[in-house]
């Protein structure tokens, strides 16, 4: 029986920056961790996108009512809003 190696942030991270620049950005449009969702133009349709791909990658329920401002602000959040929820303390 193998043990699954527990998800870094890094790997969140660069899975949603990989994400938003195959399927909701232009290629023109720079991502990194730090870049505010909104100010690329992250709108809620394609932030519906962004959960239900996380969901699915990480085998993960995203509650609603976790889905603050703060929690979706930009990669770097949302990827660290994850990591909590993979790895409850």
């Amino acid at each position: 029986m193998t043990t699954a190696k527990p998800l870094s942030y890094q790997q969140i991270a660069e899975q949603l920056c990989d994400f938003l620049k195959q399927n909701i950005l232009t290629d023109a449009v720079e991502v990194t961790p730090q870049t505010e969702l909104a100010q690329i133009g992250v709108d809620s349709f394609a932030l519906m996108e962004l959960i239900l791909f996380l969901e699915r990658q990480f085998d993960l329920l995203l509650p609603a009512e976790s889905l603050t401002a703060d929690n979706i602000a930009s990669v770097d959040a949302l990827s660290r809003h994850c990591l909590s929820l993979l790895n409850p303390k």
